[in-house]
């Protein structure tokens, strides 16, 4: 009687190899699907900080237009105060000597300038017509004065009128200006915080970008050894295709037994 041939130990080694493919296939799974949402959130964070500088890039060429406009503006405002002082320096030259002339009026100093009335009576030997010819004088005398008076009060008042136009208008661009100023000490503020976080994001984005380029790296390993160690033999490829056919049809040994390959 021949004797009988122990199976035990390959069907031992069946089942044993068929648990470790199927969990090493399991851990493979798990850790590929680790990587995958590890990566996708990777990618997903850096384009959110990337994101971040387009946005920021774009408040700062905002805050930049800004700043550069106020600046413009302030250059206008003192080049317009400038012609303000300049035209109140005008004003008060024209004024002093507005108000000497009025002194000389008042001092009696200027009465010469008067225009006297010529009248040919002036030679008449009547005094009657001597007395009147003055008294038209005299009065002719003080309408001309009173008129020089009115006309330099009028130029006066002109000037005090402008002066304060001038005056309030100076007082609302310093105020402008003064806004202006306040409103580019707040946008260089500003400019700096922007500054700050393009450092800070630009540092994070650096930092995360290694980590993905690790983890890249290591996955690149890990499924280089996984895909190198599932290459087989054509002879190997035979086999397994051959009986892959007749697991899949299910069919019994004793029934529709599977070819052997040669």
């Amino acid at each position: 009687m021949e004797e009988s041939v122990n199976y035990s130990e390959i069907d031992k080694e069946n089942l044993s190899i068929r648990e470790r493919g199927t969990s090493n296939a399991r851990e493979y799974s798990r850790v590929v699907e680790t990587f995958n949402k590890v990566l996708d959130y990777k990618e997903k964070f850096r384009n959110s900080l990337e994101e971040k500088l387009s946005s920021i890039g774009s408040q700062v060429n905002d805050n930049v237009d800004n700043l550069e406009t106020l600046l413009r503006n302030i250059d206008i405002y003192d080049q317009n105060i400038d012609k303000i002082s300049s035209n109140l320096g005008n004003l008060y030259t024209e004024e002093s000597s507005i108000k000497a002339k009025y002194e000389e009026l008042l001092n009696g100093s200027s009465l010469e300038n008067i225009p006297a009335e010529s009248n040919p009576e002036a030679n008449s030997d009547d005094p009657e017509g001597a007395r009147e010819l003055l008294i038209r004088r005299r009065r002719n005398y003080l309408d001309n004065l009173d008129k020089s008076f009115k006309r330099l009060d009028n130029e006066l008042f002109s000037i005090e009128k402008l002066r304060s136009e001038l005056t309030h208008a100076r007082g609302e661009i310093l105020v402008k200006k003064d806004e202006a100023q306040k409103r580019i000490r707040l946008l260089e503020e500003e400019g700096k915080r922007f500054l700050d976080e393009v450092k800070r994001i630009e540092s994070e984005l650096e930092s995360s970008v290694k980590e993905e380029g690790l983890l890249i790296k290591e996955f690149k390993e890990l499924v280089g050894k996984v895909e190198r160690s599932l290459e087989i033999s054509d002879e190997m490829d035979h086999i397994l295709f051959t009986y892959l056919t007749a697991a899949e049809s299910r069919s019994l040994p004793g029934r529709n037994p599977a070819p052997v390959p040669e």
